[in-house]
């Protein structure tokens, strides 16, 4: 906490400034030691920056490190210390980022290895990326390290950013359905109903049960909106616990279309890092927990588990590879032949290319098939309604004729 303070010294002059002490007594104490008759003491209020009060829109982001990486990377190549390097970043920093930075700069200056200092805000730099700063420091080639993080970290966001890409606009298509539906049941054909009960005229079936919907819908639509507000929000809620994340992902993955172009695109990911790890030193046992810990699919991550175990019992990466049914055979003869000529990380790279391609495949496939049949799909249902409607309105006309 901070404490604003106005005190005289012993020689009757007045001071005044702010002093961090863990309470009220503490900063009264650090003032009487230093000599201080205090004044006035009161605690220094501020107001929660932006970035703290809404850190998932403000905060750090994965673009602020790897711009952060490569910036780094640069100045160390240009000769300037790693300290100065990065007071001159920090300046230029955003915010939530600068704050992280100058923590890191101060515990620097008090002695810590710069891994250790970012090992403190996982958040910011996760596992990985603090293990491959140590390998890096000890290696002495901190330099290229960053370099090859800040690649890593840009195709593992530009991957990301496909699949998201790819499902925007099927997802947008599926909500405006439904907000449709429910307009047209809940609100339109209630009023046409009306209309119905004053000619008494017999309705198609398909006619009758618009309107038994649209009763239904107009009664009830409260609770149906409702209803589907709560159900999306406790999926979200269990979504975010273990076995609701676990169950998730299995089922993406099952996903017809979306799942394999899902799976390509993590296996892509997966091979990436690991070429990168054993590339800068690390074991390939260690290189493995790392792939688990940073995997974004529970799925994924447990069969990467499975590959680590049998590793550790003296398997060969690509026999580990084999025996896990999430790992397409080609997969495995690749990462084998790597292994046979000794040139592991260049063949996990080869790997990680290809898989990445088929990603891109998938991933247009996706687009290319999922969003033209919801078109239609969408297309059929709201004139299924309409001609139910509609048709019957024009039969009524033709009567009134």
């Amino acid at each position: 906490m901070e404490f604003k303070y106005q005190a005289t010294t012993r020689e009757g002059t007045e001071v005044a400034g702010v002093l961090e002490a863990e309470s009220e007594e503490a900063a009264e104490q650090v003032l009487w030691d230093a000599g201080l008759t205090i004044i006035s003491l009161k605690r220094n209020l501020k107001l929660p920056q932006l970035h703290q009060m809404l850190p998932s829109l403000f905060g750090v982001k994965r673009k602020d490190v790897i711009v952060f990486s490569r910036n780094i990377a640069s100045l160390l190549d240009a000769g300037i210390p790693l300290l100065r390097a990065l007071s001159i970043l920090a300046r230029h920093a955003r915010p939530a980022f600068k704050d992280v930075l100058d923590d890191v700069i101060k515990d620097l200056e008090e002695g810590s290895r710069f891994s250790d200092a970012c090992a403190k805000y996982p958040a910011v730099f996760p596992n990985f990326y603090v293990y491959l700063l140590r390998t890096g420091e000890e290696v002495g080639n901190l330099n290229v390290v960053m370099k090859e993080v800040a690649t890593y970290m840009e195709k593992d966001q530009a991957t990301a950013a496909k699949v998201k890409k790819s499902l925007a606009y099927p997802t947008f298509v599926v909500v405006l359905a439904i907000a449709a539906v429910i307009i047209m049941l809940g609100v339109v054909v209630p009023k046409i109903t009306a209309m119905f009960s004053e000619f008494g005229q017999e309705l198609p079936a398909t006619t009758k049960l618009m309107v038994t919907l649209g009763d239904f819908f107009s009664a009830n639509i409260t609770y149906i909106v409702g209803g589907i507000i709560i159900a999306v929000v406790l999926a979200l809620l269990y979504a975010k616990t273990v076995r609701g994340k676990r169950d998730k992902d299995r089922l993406v993955l099952k996903l017809p279309i979306l799942g394999p172009a899902i799976l390509k695109s993590a296996l892509s990911r997966f091979t990436r890092n690991m070429s990168m790890l054993v590339g800068a030193g690390v074991s390939l046992f260690d290189a493995l927990q790392l792939s688990v810990e940073t995997s974004t699919n529970v799925k994924v991550g447990d069969s990467l588990s499975h590959v680590r175990e049998g590793v550790g019992e003296g398997q060969l990466f690509s026999e580990a590879m084999r025996r896990d049914p999430l790992f397409p055979p080609l997969m495995a003869e690749m990462v084998g032949i790597g292994e046979e000529t000794g040139n592991l990380e260049n063949q996990l790279t080869r790997v990680s290319t290809y898989y990445e391609e088929e990603a891109d495949a998938a991933i247009a496939r996706v687009t290319g098939v999922l969003t033209p049949a919801l078109t239609v799909g969408v297309g059929l249902l709201i004139g299924f309604i309409a001609i139910s409607i509609f048709g019957s309105i024009y039969g009524m006309a033709s009567i009134v004729e």
